[in-house]
């Protein structure tokens, strides 16, 4: 039997409710009269093992009605019957190039024509796909005396090659065994698992999670899976001798960190004693998969200006309002552009198994984000994949199906999704907008035992469970139509969950409009106004998102931290000077210059955000105590060692205290950057009146 003639088999085997043809030829990406073919298949292989064949009703749909005793026994029978099946074109290609990258035995390619079960001709023809294949990684494949045929290249582009080549030609779900049965294992899944060892795998994954996870570090399950792939690549080319050359730049002092310890745990099991120049490239690589936030990144700012332009943007292009979800848009796109950044300046990549099915169920945001990653490509100078695009829409798809959602709920379920968490939250929020229901948690397969701690009625589940407790439905991460006719009859069957509705309110953005009311009528907003405004909504049972409740760039920006026509010799003598009022009023220390100086000496001048203009800074722990800002202009321009924005006229200061109570300040920066205009004015104003009302478009009110 074909692989895709086992997958709609499958598919049939799980669904409890009808399915139309219609629905399932699209989520196979088949014409209706190919799929009608698949069925003409499968019943004939279903009467051939003495099985019920599928029913079709008129009105309804398709079928397969068998016993769980008759399930069971037929998705073996599938599995067993992968031993009579050929191998594909990217299957043998995939064998090809493990066995070779196998440096620890002798590969003889006329050997691989009985075990690949092909022809001399086809050996011939795999080997020079897989030949072109490699060359994009500046790597090739040579014959040596006694060694047979081997790879030969730079030990980073090996490994980085062999992650790409196997995340991409096998079910990563698969591989960490997330499938209780062989059957919906490919023969590349299998190839793969020989190469990289089950239990190495295994090990890997449970020292990920008892070190990481009981040092509190925040995990993306998604990444979670990708790490332990990287990492097994990296442990067994250590077991076989394959280690990087030695680098003069790379010290004994290797930060502390929780990382670093799961790294050494992972030696320690597996009895490895890598060079510090090993220790510190694996450390920094599985630090580049997760989300970051700024306390450790230098990325941070560049991330944010990236996260709020984007927003700005995918909000003009669609017209949809995502400034109702802006707080926790912006927070998890500027965490993942953060990441992004990381990763694009290392070559190393993230792989999207949803991409496909993103593009294809929200193409009107994903061309949105795709429109802009120009403004990405020019920070990281190179291009952006279509995954990570995926992940970008996948942010912006969840805020929209928020925004959808009913204020009412009638049923409480918990999400389990091993797609990554921010996959998790949009089935989650789909859940909501479309089927009513209240979604407590989005938990990964690693979380199954929280579920008995939660108040939920069921579970929706993207992998394969045994959790007899609670009624449990599998669904696709993102819904297709074959997945909400299985919940319309899933909730109908258990409709006896239903729950009291919930009325809470969030009064946050009613609060924000009272206080933009009070500054329209020309008073000021002071601390002792805000307080009663905020005692007065709380005293009346309205909840207030104090998040959202970010201070503007004229609320932080004093008139004694504003310096003009200031003379500097140097870069570093316009980061120090343009800090001092900070200082002095106790919003920095004095080690917070040094890190900004240290930074760009370290990193070079990222902080030249835009033409003429600098954003100094660096992070929170270097010795920030309260949210500051200050600028100053320079009478004679200085460069930083940017090309594309010197001379700088304008510096501005920021010390950050956390990653969203800045956010206004921080769309302000972006609209002097867009207006060229209004910098050079501000550049050559002579006293702070003008300064702020140019900044502000309009006099200041005291």
């Amino acid at each position: 039997m074909r692989e895709r003639t086992k997958r709609v088999l499958t598919k049939l085997l799980s669904a409890k409710a009808f399915l139309t043809i219609e629905d399932l030829s699209k989520e196979f990406n088949i014409s209706e009269r190919t799929f009608r073919n698949e069925l003409v298949l499968i019943n004939n292989y279903l009467v051939k093992n003495n099985f019920t064949t599928i029913m079709s009703i008129r009105g309804k749909g398709l079928k397969l009605d068998l016993s769980d005793t008759d399930r069971e026994r037929l998705l073996l029978k599938i599995g067993d019957d992968r031993e009579t099946d050929y191998y594909q074109p990217n299957e043998r290609i995939l064998a090809l190039l493990l066995d070779i990258a196998d440096s620890s035995k002798t590969t003889v390619l006329y050997k691989l024509e009985e075990k690949l079960q092909v022809s001399k001709s086809t050996l011939d023809e795999d080997m020079r796909k897989l030949r072109q294949l490699l060359k994009k990684y500046g790597i090739s494949v040579v014959s040596l005396t006694k060694q047979g045929t081997v790879l030969q290249g730079d030990e980073r582009s090996i490994r980085s090659m062999l992650y790409d080549v196997i995340i991409s030609m096998t079910n990563i779900d698969n591989l960490m065994g997330y499938r209780d049965t062989d059957a919906m294992k490919t023969f590349a899944d299998q190839f793969a698992l020989e190469y990289l060892n089950t239990n190495l795998l295994k090990i890997i994954g449970e020292y990920y999670d008892d070190v990481l996870e009981k040092s509190n570090v925040e995990i993306n399950h998604l990444y979670r899976k990708q790490i332990i792939l990287f990492l097994s690549i990296w442990v067994r080319r250590l077991q076989e001798g394959n280690t990087l050359s030695e680098s003069p730049q790379v010290k004994a002092e290797i930060k502390s960190t929780p990382v670093k310890s799961f790294i050494d745990s992972i030696c320690s099991v597996f009895d490895l004693s890598p060079s510090l120049n090993e220790i510190k490239y694996i450390t920094f690589t599985i630090e580049s998969f997760n989300p970051k936030d700024m306390n450790n990144s230098f990325d941070w700012v560049a991330a944010q200006l990236l996260a709020i332009q984007l927003i700005e943007h995918v909000e003009k292009v669609t017209g949809i309002s995502f400034s109702q979800k802006e707080v926790d848009l912006y927070e998890g796109l500027y965490k993942h552009i953060t990441g992004l950044l990381s990763r694009a300046r290392n070559d190393l990549k993230v792989y999207n198994p949803l991409k496909d099915t993103i593009k294809e169920s929200y193409i009107e945001i994903y061309q949105a984000v795709l429109s802009f990653s120009n403004q990405i490509e020019k920070y990281i100078k190179g291009s952006l994949s279509e995954d990570e695009i995926g992940f970008l829409t996948i942010y912006f798809s969840t805020s929209a199906s928020q925004m959808k959602q009913e204020e009412q709920y009638v049923y409480q379920a918990v999400v389990l999704c091993n797609h990554g968490i921010s996959t998790g939250k949009l089935l989650a929020a789909n859940l909501k907008e479309q089927f009513n229901i209240e979604i407590v948690a989005v938990l990964s397969s690693d979380e199954l035992a929280f579920i008995d701690k939660l108040d939920v009625d069921f579970v929706f589940t993207t992998i394969s469970i045994d959790y007899p407790k609670k009624p449990v439905l599998f669904l696709n991460p993102i819904l297709r139509e074959s997945d909400k006719k299985e919940i319309k009859y899933f909730l109908h069957k258990n409709k006896n969950k239903r729950r009291a509705v919930s009325s809470k309110l969030d009064a946050t953005k009613l609060m924000q409009d009272v206080l933009n009311l009070i500054k329209e009528s020309g008073s000021k907003v002071t601390k002792e106004i805000y307080q009663k405004v905020e005692n007065t909504f709380k005293a009346n049972g309205l909840k207030i998102n104090m998040r959202e409740m970010q201070p503007m760039l004229q609320d932080i920006l004093k008139d004694s931290c504003i310096l003009l026509n200031q003379e500097c010799k140097d870069w570093k003598e316009a980061i120090t000077k343009t800090a001092q009022p900070l200082k002095a009023e106790g919003a920095i220390e004095e080690r917070y210059i040094y890190a900004m100086i240290k930074s760009v000496e370290e990193f070079g001048p990222y902080i030249v955000v835009g033409k003429h203009l600098a954003l100094s800074h660096a992070r929170p722990e270097d010795g920030v105590n309260k949210l500051g800002v200050s600028v100053m202009t320079l009478k004679e321009p200085v460069n930083f060692g940017n090309p594309d924005n010197d001379p700088v006229k304008i510096v501005f200061c920021l010390a950050a205290v956390d990653s969203y109570s800045h956010l206004n300040v921080m769309k302000s920066l972006i609209e002097l950057i867009n207006d060229e205009k209004k910098l050079e004015q501000l550049s050559t104003a002579q006293n702070v009146n003008v300064f702020n009302q140019v900044l502000y478009g309009s006099e200041v009110i005291e």
